[in-house]
């Protein structure tokens, strides 16, 4: 593996429940991101002991999924058939508006989790798009 755990989030009315796993096996990554659900549970982040991590947001068929190795670069996993037009989403107890393109499915979600888990890197079966953070000066 080369993460080292993951975490999820369990949102409890304001509460939020988060539970840190060790990355012992794909499994039980997978049963994760599968147990999301738009609603209490909105978020599982998968975890290496420097800045690089994915976060894997959403849940009921839509999910939003991205991956940075140093925290000033994120890569977004999209679906360049949807139309442009913009999606609710909750993800990490909040819910927010993302464009439809970025909202992609539990196929390519868990093709995007099971190889950065597994080798460190983003897999080529799925589309990326880039973007940075804006920082002020």
């Amino acid at each position: 593996m080369f993460i080292s755990k993951f975490s999820t989030e369990d949102w409890q009315g304001n509460q939020n429940k988060i539970v840190v796993h060790l990355a012992q096996n794909w499994t039980d990554i997978e049963t994760a991101i599968r147990e999301l659900d738009a609603h209490r549970k909105t978020l599982v982040t998968l975890e290496t002991d420097d800045d690089a991590h994915m976060s894997i947001g959403g849940g009921r068929g839509k999910y939003v999924v991205y991956v940075t190795f140093d925290n000033d670069v994120f890569s977004y996993v999209v679906d360049p058939s949807k139309p442009d037009t913009d999606q609710r989403l909750t993800i990490g107890g909040q819910e927010g508006i993302y464009p439809a393109k970025l909202c992609v499915d539990l196929a390519r979600t868990l093709k995007a989790a099971k190889t950065f888990s597994e080798f460190g890197t983003m897999t080529k079966s799925v589309n990326w798009e880039q973007d940075k953070v804006l920082e002020l000066v």
